[in-house]
């Protein structure tokens, strides 16, 4: 299914840290741009959509359908609550999209593009993030793919941080007490006190993302993701915010059985790979745990060597 390219050679284990230097700002000639395009696209292990279409899958699961019930009912977006950009929180996390200053952020902009194309082709809204193991930089993704997102007018992103066992998305923008997503899926907190938006700011991150975070491990996550009333808080939430697309954090697939618990909740998978030591048998084994009618939307592969001529990714 996957091979990892020999371009993306492993790293070896006692190998120094490679410097930051390309991060700095450097001339490049029209060359350079058009090579450093071609490794960004290529750093992408992407299912072409019109492949995609030639898989025998089922239909997409009911809870990624759009029905007339879920058009209908108050827009409620505007009423959210908005959190401050602090851009050095974000920076310091490595939100490469906020600035864009980064040459690496065009990698988001073509899993941008190439997402939305495919599920509005394929009509599919609902996409869970996850890795085969922890520490493949999968809220890294999420966050940065949705601050991409935010800045097309005509897409309203939904981000919900899922990884009850393992919290991070409120650190990485800033929010320091953002409430316990477990009590909202639970009916315990209403909508209107766990969504926000991010305030006007001058990077045109757009306000038609809204978040969901965390602040609480859940001992019994797997459980409640697979509650019959987590089903319906989402459907709820999807009828009020009405979404272009809505992105799950969700647990390392491996080390977990939560994303196997919340399969009838999302359309497609997107599958986040350390390009320095995740093993193709390793994304086989995810896709074959979710099953053969789990649409696999893309392979992203982080912190890949070599990608523009020094290091890719972060």
């Amino acid at each position: 299914m996957v091979e990892q390219s020999k371009q993306f050679r492993r790293k070896s284990r006692g190998r120094k840290e490679k410097s930051q230097k390309f991060l700095r700002q450097q001339y490049r000639s029209d060359i350079d741009i058009e090579a450093e395009d071609k490794a960004l696209r290529d750093a992408f292990i992407w299912f072409d959509p019109e492949h995609l279409a030639e898989l025998e899958f089922d239909e997409p699961v009911a809870a990624g359908e759009i029905d007339e019930e879920l058009e209908q009912g108050p827009d409620i977006w505007s009423e959210l609550p908005t959190i401050p950009v602090d851009l050095n929180v974000l920076e310091r996390n490595l939100i490469i999209t906020a600035r864009r200053q980064n040459p690496s952020h065009a990698a988001f902009a073509v899993l941008r593009g190439r997402l939305f194309q495919t599920l509005m082709e394929k009509g599919w809204k609902r996409v869970a993030i996850t890795s085969p193991t922890r520490d493949c930089g999968k809220s890294f993704v999420s966050v940065n793919l949705a601050i991409a997102l935010s800045r097309y007018e005509n897409c309203r992103t939904v981000l919900m941080d899922l990884d009850m066992r393992n919290p991070s998305i409120s650190r990485l923008v800033g929010e320091a007490h953002p409430g316990s997503i477990g009590d909202y899926l639970r009916g315990l907190t209403p909508l209107q006190d766990h969504f926000f938006r991010f305030a006007e700011n001058d990077l045109n991150i757009g306000g038609n993302l809204t978040i969901a975070m965390n602040d609480k491990v859940e001992q019994y996550a797997s459980e409640l993701l697979q509650e019959p009333a987590t089903a319906e808080c989402l459907a709820v939430m999807e009828r009020a915010l009405k979404p272009t697309v809505i992105l799950f954090d969700l647990p390392p697939a491996l080390a977990h059985d939560d994303v196997m618990a919340f399969r009838d909740n999302f359309d497609a998978v997107l599958v986040v790979i350390d390009g320095t030591r995740t093993h193709a048998a390793q994304v086989r084994e995810v896709m074959r745990r979710l099953g053969e009618d789990c649409p696999l939307l893309g392979v992203v592969m982080n912190k890949a060597e070599d990608a523009t001529g020094e290091e890719y990714g972060y």
